[in-house]
């Protein structure tokens, strides 16, 4: 039962690790694809900035809300949630492992 509980524990780690690479590639991908697209006159000046819609500061409000790369915040958010939910599940099942039986632990 001590190698069932570690393989699993192992590789709930190794998924958790796999969905931030995963949302670090989505992240990354964002970053620049609202850095290539955004306004930079004015980038500098940041009360003159939040004026323009399509300026460094608010292209990422528009990308939450949808109005600009609909399908980039679609897997981007999937990506985001996949990572929220492997280390939940990491550290619920670790957690309960740890206070229900110690013992199985490595």
């Amino acid at each position: 039962m001590y190698y069932v509980v570690s393989v699993f524990i192992l590789v709930l780690a190794a998924n958790a690790l796999v969905a931030f690479g995963i949302a670090f590639y989505w992240q990354a991908k964002v970053i620049f694809t609202l850095f290539g697209v955004a306004n930079w006159n004015h980038a500098s000046v940041p009360w003159k900035d939040l004026a323009n819609p399509n300026g460094v500061n608010n292209t990422f409000g528009r990308f939450i809300a949808g109005e600009i790369f609909p399908e980039l915040r679609r897997k981007w958010s999937k990506a985001v949630g996949y990572v929220a939910v492997s280390f939940l599940t990491l550290f619920l099942v670790g957690g309960f492992v740890q206070i229900v039986a110690p013992e199985y632990l490595p």
